[in-house]
């Protein structure tokens, strides 16, 4: 998103800690942003909530690289009054290209989508358990899943450009998502491009290699820049919005998703 257009955003991130050191970092990092209006640094639910026109992908980078694990629990507007423009979430339920074949035990994905306002939607996909490295990440046209991946149609592309980045390319194309040495992977987006009420129905997938973003020399690079076959995918249904609906996975611990995700993958590495 250009530097020039300042949008107000409140984003709400949980992140790790385990004492006052932990929240003082925190708070030098955030203290760097010259466009964060507001922020507040709770210890014991080890949450961080962010207003202000810094991008959410900036900060949720910046608090990353202080080498703690971060994760997007919700996106709005500053002002609550204003609400939302329409929300969206996407669950990988699908593995490869069989619909009926279970999902391998530690393998998960979950997108989420809301409309700021008539220009700027923010999307927030969190993985677990894929393989280390880059993999592309595109929605698709059709909500058919099928035959799993393979009946999604192809990258949902209504103004008829080659593939490329999430600036220039398909509508759909998202670019890429990095997974660490633990299979854990998130990527934060500010996209002016893409409106909620476009995509909801569709079909988001994720990739077996990492995308070139259409620099390839092969001619497939314009199409979905060799990215290879789809590894997760699911549809896109509208949502409740960010601070609405946290998405619980238990009712008996009240753990969100990625919360319970991230206990799974902490057991297992222990193991």
């Amino acid at each position: 998103m250009p530097a020039s257009l300042k949008k107000q955003f409140k984003t709400e991130f949980a992140v790790e800690m385990t004492c006052q050191s932990c929240v003082d970092d925190i708070t030098t990092v955030l203290q760097a942003f010259p466009d964060i209006n507001h922020f507040e640094v709770d210890l014991s639910d080890q949450r961080v909530t962010i207003e202000g026109t810094a991008l959410p992908s900036k900060i949720s980078r910046a608090l990353k690289d202080s080498g703690r694990t971060v994760i997007v629990r919700g996106q709005g507007v500053a002002d609550e009054t204003q609400g939302h423009s329409g929300a969206a979430v996407c669950i990988f339920d699908i593995y490869g290209e069989d619909p009926t074949q279970q999902m391998p035990k530690g393998k998960s994905g979950l997108a989420r989508f809301v409309q700021i306002d008539q220009d700027t939607c923010l999307i927030d996909l969190t993985v677990e358990g894929l393989e280390p490295g880059k993999h592309g990440v595109h929605i698709h046209e059709c909500g058919d899943v099928s035959r799993g991946w393979l009946s999604t149609g192809d990258h949902f592309n209504p103004t008829g450009v080659d593939h490329g980045d999430e600036c220039t390319g398909h509508l759909g194309d998202l670019g890429n998502l990095t997974v660490d040495n633990n299979g854990w992977g998130d990527l934060v987006v500010e996209s002016e491009r893409i409106k909620v009420w476009d995509i909801i129905g569709r079909s988001m997938v994720i990739t077996k290699h990492e995308d070139d973003l259409g620099r390839g020399l092969q001619q497939q690079s314009k199409w979905d820049g060799n990215s290879g076959p789809g590894i997760l995918c699911g549809i896109i249904a509208r949502s409740a919005g960010a601070f609405e609906n946290m998405k619980k996975i238990c009712a008996c611990n009240g753990n969100t998703l990625w919360e319970e995700a991230r206990l799974v993958q902490d057991n297992r590495v222990s193991n």
